[in-house]
């Protein structure tokens, strides 16, 4: 069943620039493999990430990532099933943000930036997905 899983995880300060740019790499390879698709947004201290696939798949990959040292206190966000891809050509996309100091450049309404901005504080938010795809478009 293709499904969509987003988490938000706090970056250990021990993981580098370079580590986030190796876990791009191999997140490329790996989830065109396993025909996984989505996108990560990391700043210094936070990682949001979309996967997109087979259920079984991402939910693997997310308790790889739980396991991953380079993040702490993965949360999950939501788990659902999805008729579409968001991101159906992205392996892994990325954009980096600063988490505290950013303008939103899409056309967010002043709800959908609260939500957003309560989403990297770690609180789970309905239509988190559909946030972050419009960061894209």
């Amino acid at each position: 069943m293709l499904s969509e899983l987003v988490y938000l995880s706090f970056r250990k300060s021990s993981c580098s620039d370079d580590e986030v740019q190796n876990i791009l790499e191999h997140s490329r390879t790996n989830n065109g493999q396993q025909d996984i698709t989505g996108v990560l947004i990391y700043s210094k201290e936070k990682f949001l990430q979309v996967l997109e696939g087979d259920q079984d798949k991402i939910l693997a990959l997310y308790n790889k990532i739980k396991e991953d040292e380079r993040h702490d206190r993965a949360l999950m966000v939501s788990n659902r099933p999805i008729t579409e891809r968001h991101f159906p050509s992205w392996q892994m996309a990325e954009k980096a943000i600063n988490t505290d100091d950013y303008s939103f450049l899409s056309a967010m309404n002043d709800q959908e930036q609260v939500q957003f901005k309560a989403l990297l504080n770690g609180e789970n938010q309905n239509n988190a997905t559909k946030m972050i795809a419009r960061l894209f478009t």
